[in-house]
């Protein structure tokens, strides 16, 4: 349950106000006499004297507590120090505090004797010292005046008063006055302490408003040791008679229904001195905020309702039992003033109540939202409730089906009056129905509905032609037309036959119509025009109705599934007749059908076809694919295309020829994949040719050149490389992969070698040949095909020095190392000598260096300016 709190702090404050009375013993005050007397009494034993000397001189006259005694020892024993306390008249007096001091063997006089915290005896204006021996009298005394005279030093005494805090005694008549007497007995007074609340006394608490009557809400306790402590409530703010506090047990308890917020209690103890400390205690008061249970909530009403209706009711409950709850509707959105709360019949719940004719409607108004608000008084709390509206359920008609229905009627056997047919309708709501009817023919012939569903015939029959008539019934609950149903009354004993309308006719039907295609309709006329009429129809020759047929209801001539093609048919005009019966009489007619021939598409038989061809240059021929092909069409003539661009087809021999240069070994396809179309002229249809074209050896081996030249020393060792000449075929995979022989027969032995990669190498030794010797060796590349590339080597042994040894790679010769080169290069270079010299001849002729020379120098006199 959710609670709702009017004030949730609470502030709590320990006040800490202590006050200290006037008159208040200061410390080190002292009452009595100082004991330097020196007369012992020992023949009165077990005595209680009462110092209450007129002069005063053991009256205390300050509120405190005895912190020290000093006494005049006179014998050993148990000594009770006491403080006496008179009433108003002085006559009766109260033993208020007594210490026990043991005086043994040894002790010294006087003697002075500290009073511990906790045994501190609180004294008050006016008290009197006394005390009491166990044995012999303790304290010493002196007389005064001789011990005649005056009165204003006495004592009253008793062996018979005993020393138990509480006890009284009656001066004067339960004591013996002894008079001219003072004893060694002295008192010293300090200030009382400050009472003190107990710790962790609470300081704020809450309860709710619910608080049942005589509960404790807070224990005040406060000590102050050796005091004695008056508990009060000071104040209650704000002012309320709700609580109660006992000041004897200090407990503040319930009197009555609590106030709802914060109330601030002021609790003051007092001791004995007036001392006192302020304790601030606020409780919190919760209420129990009204719940109402049910809400949200929604329900439905039809919009037709029309007496006075209970929609719902509350369940609101109040945890605060005291509380009194009560509920409004505080708005309806949208504003209708017929919804309102009442107590439910018999019960003290509160209900939604709807009033009669409320004019709920659900194509106007649909949802109404209505808030409730429930209050305790102190605490609100609301809730929604939805009323929604439903559309008027529509009455039913129960003995007229969705499809047809039909009754027959013998018109000899029927007057006017006659009840033909009884419509039977429900209605959720039980509204008042109404019944109405439309017909064909439209007049409704002979026949009438009333409010009651019957249908009664109200006119004569003479006249009447029709055999049927089809009545459409509908019902009205004042808010629902439901309708219509459809009702045929037949008269069994009236009768046109038919008429078929529209034939003898032609019609022209192409070969390869698709099934159930309508190609012609039949018609009929009948004055009984609420006859049903079912199709017939033969056909002659008899093979034609495997491809048409008559639909029975609508007399449409359609196609059947069979394929009618034109060149295999045989027949092609077919003679159909059609009948119309009415189920008592019947027409007919003929219809002639005539099958055209039509164009049709040649097919390849099969989706996917393959050629294979070999690379080569452009026209190249590739093949003729082996395509199957029919045309129902005889004599049809067909052509051919080819969707590959790098192909070319021939549209009739259908030979596939390279459109480009095609060549495998430059990133051509091995594969492709087209789309040849055959076309009789008009229609066409599609296949695949995937057409695979091989790689051929079309590349031959080739070195970089016819010849080389290279000199071989003498003294390499074997396997050193003279030249690497590969050689370079242009063909891919195995055409291309080249192998290398060498012929050096020329040479009378195998000298040399060349390794797969095209490397000459020495393959024996060379010393034996002789410096400036030549030799030829012609290499051999053959590629995977077969194809071939010779080249010619010359090796030439050089000059052999007599320097020391070194190992010398063979190479190609230098540029002067061949005579040739030297010849040609002299003659360049006296041509280009003979240039140089021409030219210096004619500087030094024909040029004016005298004319530069001044030119130079105006130019640079105009141009050149000194600074200094």
């Amino acid at each position: 349950m959710k609670k709702k709190s009017i004030l949730i702090i609470v502030s709590i404050l320990i006040l800490g106000y202590i006050k200290t009375i006037e008159g208040q013993c200061a410390a080190g005050t002292t009452t009595g006499v100082n004991p330097t007397v020196d007369n012992s009494e020992t023949t009165v034993t077990g005595a209680t004297f009462l110092l209450n000397s007129l002069d005063n001189v053991y009256k205390i006259d300050c509120c405190g507590f005895v912190t020290k005694w000093d006494i005049d020892i006179a014998a050993t024993g148990t000594l009770y120090a006491e403080v006496w306390r008179p009433d108003a008249a002085g006559t009766t007096w109260t033993l208020v505090g007594v210490n026990t001091i043991t005086v043994n063997t040894g002790y010294t006089t006087p003697m002075p004797v500290t009073v511990a915290a906790a045994d501190q005896i609180a004294v008050d204006i006016g008290d009197y010292l006394g005390f009491k021996s166990t044995g012999a009298t303790i304290v010493k005394y002196d007389r005064t005046n001789s011990g005649v005279g005056s009165n204003n030093e006495y004592v009253q005494f008793s062996t018979t008063t005993g020393h138990t805090v509480g006890e009284t005694l009656q001066a004067y008549a339960e004591y013996t006055t002894e008079r001219n007497i003072k004893f060694g007995l002295k008192a010293t007074l300090g200030p009382g302490a400050t009472p003190q609340f107990q710790a962790g006394l609470a300081t704020t608490s809450s309860v709710t408003d619910d608080t049942a009557v005589s509960t404790t809400l807070l224990t005040v306790v406060a000590t102050d040791p050796g005091d004695t402590i008056t508990l009060s409530l000071q104040s209650t703010t704000p002012t309320s008679t709700a609580f109660n506090f006992d000041a004897a047990s200090g407990v503040l308890s319930t009197v009555d229904q609590l106030p709802i917020g914060n109330t601030a209690f002021v609790f003051r103890a007092t001791d004995l001195c007036g001392n006192f400390v302020e304790h601030t205690f606020t409780l919190t008061v919760t209420n129990f905020p009204p719940v109402i249970e049910n809400l949200p909530a929604s329900t439905e009403v039809s919009e037709d309702v029309n007496v006075e209706t209970q929609l719902y009711v509350l369940t609101v409950t109040d945890a605060s039992l005291a509380d009194t709850v009560t509920c409004t509707i505080t708005s309806v959105n949208p504003a209708l003033t017929a919804l309102y709360l009442r107590y439910a019949t018999g019960t003290s719940n509160y209900a939604i109540n709807l009033r009669a004719n409320a004019g709920l409607n659900y194509d106007t108004q649909r949802t109404y939202t209505v808030t409730v608000q429930c209050t305790d008084t102190k605490d609100t709390t609301s809730g929604t409730f939805t009323v929604y509206v439903l559309r008027n359920q529509p009455p039913t008609i129960t003995n007229l089906q969705a499809t047809q229905n039909s009754i027959d009627v013998a018109s000899s056997s029927v007057s006017i009056g006659t009840k033909v047919f009884t419509v039977t309708s429900t209605d959720l709501e039980n509204d008042q129905l109404f019944y109405n009817m439309t017909c064909v023919p439209a007049s409704c012939g002979p026949f009438k509905i009333y409010d009651s569903g019957a249908i009664l015939v109200d006119k004569s029959l003479t006249g009447f032609t029709d055999t049927a008539y089809d009545l459409f019934v509908y019902v009205y609950d004042g808010h629902t037309l439901v309708g219509p149903r459809s009702l045929t009354i037949k008269f069994s004993d009236i009768n046109t036959p038919p008429v078929v309308t529209n034939l003898p006719t032609t019609v022209s039907v192409p070969e390869n119509t698709a099934p159930s295609t309508g190609v012609f309709t039949a018609t009929k006329s009948d004055v009984n025009s609420l006859d049903t009429h079912t199709w017939t129809a033969t056909i002659s020759p008899a093979s034609g109705s495997l491809y048409f047929t008559i639909d029975g209801t609508t007399g449409a001539v359609k196609t059947t599934s069979a394929n009618i093609d034109y060149e295999t048919i045989g027949t092609t005009t077919f003679l159909m007749t059609a009948y119309v019966s009415d189920g008592s009489a019947s027409a007919s007619g003929t219809l002639t059908i005539s099958i055209t021939n039509q164009n049709e598409a040649p097919q390849f038989q099969v989706s996917t076809y393959t050629l294979t061809g070999n690379e080569g240059s452009a026209g190249s021929t590739l093949g003729t694919p082996s395509f199957s092909v029919i045309d129902p069409d005889a004599g049809a003539t067909l052509t051919y295309t080819l969707s590959c661009p790098e192909l070319t087809m021939n549209p009739t021999t259908r030979v596939v020829t390279l459109s480009t240069n095609y060549d495998v070994d430059t990133g051509s396809a091995t594969s492709l994949s087209c789309t040849v179309t055959v076309s009789d002229g008009e229609l066409t249809d599609t296949a695949t040719l995937n057409v695979n074209i091989n790689n051929i050896n079309d590349n031959t081996p080739t070195f970089t050149a016819s010849s080389y030249s290279f000199y071989a020393q003498p003294y390499s060792d074997v396997g050193t490389i003279i030249a690497s000449l590969p050689a370079a075929d242009g063909d891919i995979g195995t055409f291309g992969q080249v192998t290398y022989s060498i012929d050096q027969s020329s040479t009378g032995g195998n000298y040399f070698g060349i390794s797969s990669t095209g490397d000459l190498f020495v393959a024996s030794s060379l010393a034996g040949f002789t410096s400036g010797q030549t030799m030829a060796v012609t290499l051999t590349a053959t590629d995977g095909g077969g194809l071939t590339d010779t080249a010619t080597v010359t090796l030439v042994v050089p000059s052999v020095t007599t320097t020391t040894a070194s190992t010398t790679t063979d190479r190609y010769l230098t540029f002067f190392e061949d005579t040739r080169n030297v010849a040609w290069f002299v003659t360049v270079l006296v041509i280009t000598l003979g240039l140089v010299i021409l030219n210096a001849y004619f500087i030094v002729r024909f040029v004016d260096f005298h004319n530069i020379k001044r030119t130079c120098e105006r130019m640079c006199r105009k141009k050149r300016k000194w600074k200094p």
